[in-house]
């Protein structure tokens, strides 16, 4: 899941591409667009878990209503023009008494390179919800491994390429990795993996025009960027039916901007894990929650947006259920000049483990 955080990789900062800076100006709007495109594939099976449902073939419908950014801020920015916008679905996975069918909405970005040509093409990411309607049962349904819980995660991550049919029209044909899961809230929680092919045609009311201006070197806006992040992190569990426990934690992070959109990082963490406490009680262990790791990662500064990826290692953790490696997936947003607010994911390979929402401040 190392794609999870290339979510919105070069659109909502079509300004300054600094995230840190806290400077984005107003840049003309795009040209919108809706899509409609269809969806067909198999199930991964990655944990010996889902075999049940590994001759699953999915197939879906999505229609997308999307911004197209055509700014000469947004060239400077990525070399690309980027889409992005609201990606509604309905996928059936072909299996309907095990893994049934589901709704999914996504923000996704989609930037588009060699624009204006004939033949062109973008890689897209997205996040958001998923609504499915058969998630594990014990009694019920005990071969659906992938979520148990009804409302859940969906993401994507894939290759596109376009054919301008018309100045209007274009059509797609493409690669897409798809997946839902509950996020580690609720057990079993394996997820459900689906590579997909695509096709489908856009139309734009207005026919969007590409100019390409010279690129200017990212410095020239200023020296690279430093930042030092504090935020205060709340996890949330059902490690049972109507049993919520919340974690909460710190993290700092000390960041570095080595090119127009990424800086490497290293981090600490510390969290009081209340799912880990629930499950010595139930076992009768006495040691404490307390988890403590350290961490380095790559990020993507896109204006109001930071995604970042890290890498970590637990040098303090009594209880221990998982690895003691593992990865953490943040999603932030600039709210004011110096605050920042978001979701973040800890995964243990393929294994989510503990969403939560966060709040820092960035010195």
């Amino acid at each position: 899941m190392w794609w999870f955080c290339f979510l919105m990789v070069v659109a909502g900062s079509p300004g300054e591409t600094r995230a840190q800076a806290g400077l984005h100006p107003e840049t003309p709007p795009g040209k919108f667009y809706s899509q409609l495109a269809v969806h067909h594939g198999f199930i991964l099976v990655h944990s010996r878990d889902l075999v049940p449902v590994r001759h699953s073939n999915p197939t879906g419908i999505t229609l997308d209503l999307g911004l197209h950014r055509l700014s000469r801020q947004a060239w400077q920015h990525c070399l690309c023009f980027p889409m992005s916008g609201l990606s509604l679905g309905f996928w059936e996975f072909d299996q309907p008494d095990i893994l049934g069918q589901a709704l999914t909405a996504q923000i996704f970005v989609e930037p588009l390179f060699a624009p204006g040509k004939r033949f062109s093409f973008s890689i897209r990411g997205g996040l958001g919800a998923a609504w499915a309607n058969r998630p594990f049962h014990p009694v019920n349904n005990p071969l659906n491994q992938g979520y148990s819980t009804r409302l859940g995660i969906s993401a994507q991550f894939g290759a596109v390429f376009h054919y301008r049919m018309a100045p209007s029209w274009r059509a797609q044909a493409g690669f897409l990795y798809n997946h839902i899961s509950n996020g580690g809230v609720r057990e079993p929680n394996k997820g459900v993996n689906w590579p997909a092919g695509m096709a489908g045609i856009a139309w734009y009311p207005q026919p969007p025009v590409f100019d390409r201006p010279e690129v200017r070197p990212w410095r020239e806006t200023g020296p690279p960027a430093r930042r030092l992040d504090i935020q205060f992190f709340l996890g949330f569990q059902e490690p049972e039916s109507k049993t919520y426990l919340f974690s909460p934690g710190i993290e700092a992070r000390v960041s570095r901007q080595v090119s127009r959109i990424s800086a490497l990082s290293i981090g600490a963490e510390w969290v009081y894990h209340n799912g880990a406490r629930f499950r010595m009680a139930r076992d009768s262990i006495s040691v404490s929650p307390m988890q403590v790791g350290l961490s380095a990662g790559h990020e993507f500064l896109l204006g109001k947006f930071i995604f970042t990826q890290q890498l970590g290692v637990y040098v303090f953790r009594p209880y221990r259920v998982k690895d003691d490696l593992f990865q953490r997936y943040s999603l932030l947003y600039a709210w004011k000049r110096h605050v920042y607010v978001g979701t973040s994911l800890k995964v243990y390979r393929h294994i989510a483990d503990l969403l939560d929402i966060r709040a820092g401040w960035s010195f």
